[in-house]
């Protein structure tokens, strides 16, 4: 370098060129502090409050924003609020200013009663154990305040204070208060406090009803909101009048509330109609009788506006109303049932439940006329829905079974093969009641077993070859060709039906089904996987070896035609929707009460169930009508005794944390996959478990696949088992994974679960 020059600087790589974005805006804060320009203060808050929403930590400036937070401008109170309830939590060293700030705006002091409930209500969101005296204080002294906000505010304070410490012990005072509340001018406040009764004293039943409350609640209902009318409608539906006269009086009140145009007013206020005459027939069907307008405009509307969850939820409500006994009702507006081309498949399916439900002689022409319109539907479930409904209808109307059963024989030549299945699985149920009239379908649907492939369909067939058998001369040889190309293996369903059908038949003509029957016995002791067919047809062949006679006594005996099937007996769920009336358990059916509980975390008195297996102790025969008989007392169908029989706790716990470790770690599994043959919902589901020692730590049900996470404890050592159970509605497919820490018990784990599956394969 040449003399005399400049030595240059050397580079700055870390200067600090700029104070850097919360350095800013402390400084911009500090600035604002003595600053009376409203608009250069909402300004500087609102900078802070875009900095916070984007993720930059500025809790640095807590102090300086309690600071300014002295003001009366409603704007930047709401966004320093924001800011400190947002920061306090991170701040609990400083918390006590923040509190200071919102006590000191809850106080009547303050003229402005919009800003004592905001205060009070950010004040009531702080969730830390030293806010809660504050909170309490501020609350008590809020529910006195004479503005119906802050009123309002405070009421709901007092449900957050009581979620959020549930171990704390209200002061009953703050009860008496509340329960003054309803009676304020202001019917929200009402409302509220309402609300609010039923929340604090959930576990003593809810609110105190009495004939005061509710006269007055009744005369002053025209001035609350939609809203606050559904909730003084569920308070009068648990009143009980104290005779006739007053029962009828509040009837005569609340029947003007029937022509709301709210849903939810009109639901309401048949939900008290319900309640009131449940024990009165001659009520209850004038009651029926003065809600059928109502909830038809109400349906009709909503289906003209196209609001689809709307029309579905009255239509539910209307569904139940007919199963309760309103039919006849309901009977001349069966054309509003129909169904149209653009609706929502669930609305469809709805409404023809309803067509069905309501289908009388006056009617049944035109609804059958209709359903049979919707057989050839491109739904699949569409057609087997409107196809069961035919066949209900013919149960329900015996008059015109013959005729539907003609129609419906008329089906099984349309070459569709859903059609052709459902149709034949409804003449299986038909047969089932309308006995008499087997020659007039048997002589129809033998020959449709080389036309359908679906597995129902030929179970069906197959169960009414084996039931009307005798009237079929090539019935024997029908079931034989069955047999000759059959794997147990491949549908269960099937196997099981050509198994009871055969001992049905060869103990109707024993020589033409010897031979088929000792067939069909070998392929499913040597060839089939299922325990539960082992043993059905272990069943049958140790009565029929044993006697003949009593054999043919059990299996064909006298059969009486059913008038009710046991899957539409719901009286008892029935009655106790009605008095859920208006709530989400019409829409799923289910009461109340059937929501699953939380599991117990400890159960310190556990209990032990013995499983005992099948075994068989009879002597040998001399005779063998099948000549199986070295191959049954080898251990063909038996399942063999232990010295200890493995058995499960019955009531085991598991938490889901503990279910989760305990999955991930093991690496042993048993795969299997099932044919489902009956459907059954999440609930119905777990309680077939749980009465089996079998508990659910985790459920649900989505696009039609059903998803259950099981777990048991072996009794003795407490060995768990953790299953995994998939059940796919459309295919009608069941898989399951197993896991266990001790392999060496899964198979006679498995011995139980097959047992509790048997209702939903077999």
């Amino acid at each position: 370098m040449a003399s005399g020059q400049p030595t240059p600087a050397p580079p700055q790589f870390f200067v600090d060129s700029k104070k850097g974005e919360v350095n800013e805006l402390k400084t911009l804060i500090k600035g604002i502090m003595t600053e009376r320009d409203v608009k250069k203060r909402r300004e500087a808050i609102k900078k802070v409050i875009a900095y916070m929403t984007l993720g930059v930590d500025v809790s640095k400036l807590f102090t300086d924003m309690v600071l300014i937070s002295s003001t009366n401008d409603i704007v930047q109170k709401k966004m320093i609020y924001l800011y400190l309830v947002t920061y306090v939590e991170a701040n609990q060293e400083q918390a006590l200013m923040a509190i200071n700030t919102f006590f000191k705006d809850c106080k009547s002091t303050n003229p402005d009663p919009k800003i004592r409930g905001l205060a009070l209500r950010n004040l009531c969101s702080l969730r830390f154990p030293g806010a809660i005296e504050y909170i309490q204080s501020a609350v008590q002294e809020g529910l006195m305040d004479p503005d119906p906000y802050v009123k309002r505010t405070a009421i709901m304070g007092l449900v957050k204070l009581f979620r959020y410490a549930k171990d704390l012990e209200i002061d009953p005072s703050f009860i008496n208060t509340v329960y003054e509340l309803i009676r304020d001018p202001d019917p929200t406040v009402s409302a509220n406090a309402i609300i609010a009764l039923n929340e604090v004293l959930e576990n003593e039943g809810g609110i105190a009803i009495n004939r005061r409350m509710v006269i007055y609640l009744l005369n002053r209902i025209h001035q609350y909101t939609e809203f606050g009318q559904s909730i003084i409608f569920d308070v009068v539906s648990k009143y009980q009048p104290i005779d006739d006269n007053e029962k009828i009086d509040i009837l005569n009140i609340l029947e003007e509330r029937l022509k709301h145009a709210s849903s939810s007013v009109v639901l309401g206020c048949i939900k008290v109609f319900l309640n009131l005459t449940k024990d009165s027939p001659v009520l209850l069907n004038q009651v029926f009788g003065r809600v059928q307008a109502p909830l038809v405009t109400l349906f009709i509307g909503a289906e003209v506006a196209g609001a689809y969850e709307l029309s579905y939820c009255v239509l539910s409500h209307i569904h139940l109303l007919i199963a309760r006994g309103a039919a006849d009702v309901f009977e001349r507006d069966y054309k509003n049932f129909f169904c149209k081309y653009d609706e929502p498949t669930y609305i469809k399916f709805i409404k023809i439940e309803i067509l069905t439900m309501i289908a009388t002689e006056n009617n049944l022409s035109d609804i059958v006329n209709e359903l049979c319109a919707y057989v050839t539907d491109v739904n699949i479930e569409m057609s087997k829905q409107s196809i069961k409904s035919i066949a209900l209808i013919a149960m329900k109307v015996e008059a015109a079974s013959i005729a539907i059963i003609r129609q419906l024989i008329s089906f099984l030549g349309c070459g569709i093969d859903y059609v052709v299945t459902g149709t034949l699985v409804a003449m299986k149920d038909l047969l089932r009641k309308y006995r008499d009239l087997s020659d007039e379908i048997i002589s129809q649907v033998a020959s449709s077993l080389e036309v359908v492939s679906n597995d129902e369909g030929k179970a069906a067939i197959i169960w009414m070859i084996g039931e009307f058998g005798y009237e079929i001369e090539d019935a024997p040889y029908i079931l034989e060709g069955i047999i000759n190309s059959f794997n147990p293996n491949d549908n269960l369903q099937v196997a099981h039906a050509l198994l009871t059908s055969s001992v049905k038949l060869f103990l109707k003509r024993p020589p033409e089904m010897h031979a088929a029957l000792g067939i069909l016995m070998r392929q499913i002791y040597n060839e089939c996987d299922n325990p539960d067919l082992h043993d059905r047809a272990g069943f049958y062949y140790k009565l029929l070896e044993s006697n003949p006679e009593m054999a043919y006594e059990v299996v064909n005996c006298e059969k009486y035609p059913i008038s009710v099937f046991y899957e539409d007996e719901k009286s008892q769920t029935i009655d106790k929707l009605c008095q859920e009336f208006n709530s989400l358990s019409v829409i799923y059916q289910k009461p109340t009460k059937k929501v699953k509980k939380p599991m117990p975390e400890t159960n310190e008195n556990v209990d032990e169930r013995q499983i005992v297996p099948y075994t068989n102790n009879q002597e040998d025969q001399e005779s063998d009508l099948l000549n199986l008989h070295e191959e049954i007392e080898s251990g063909g169908f038996d399942i063999q005794g232990k010295d200890e029989y493995f058995s499960l706790q019955v009531s085991p716990s598991m938490s889901s944390e503990e279910y989760q470790n305990l999955w991930m770690n093991i690496t042993e599994e048993f795969k299997e996959e099932k044919q489902l043959l009956r459907m059954a919902t999440v609930e119905q589901v777990e309680e077939l478990f749980a009465e089996n020692s079998v508990n659910c730590v985790a459920s649900g049900n989505q696009d039609g696949v059903m998803k259950f996470y099981f777990y048991a404890k072996e009794a003795k050592g407490g060995n768990p088992f953790l299953i995994e159970l998939v059940m796919i509605i459309s295919n009608a497919e069941l898989s399951f994974t197993l896991k266990s820490q001790d392999s060496s018990q899964i198979q006679d784990f498995l011995e139980i679960f097959y047992q509790i599956l048997a209702p939903l394969i077999s």
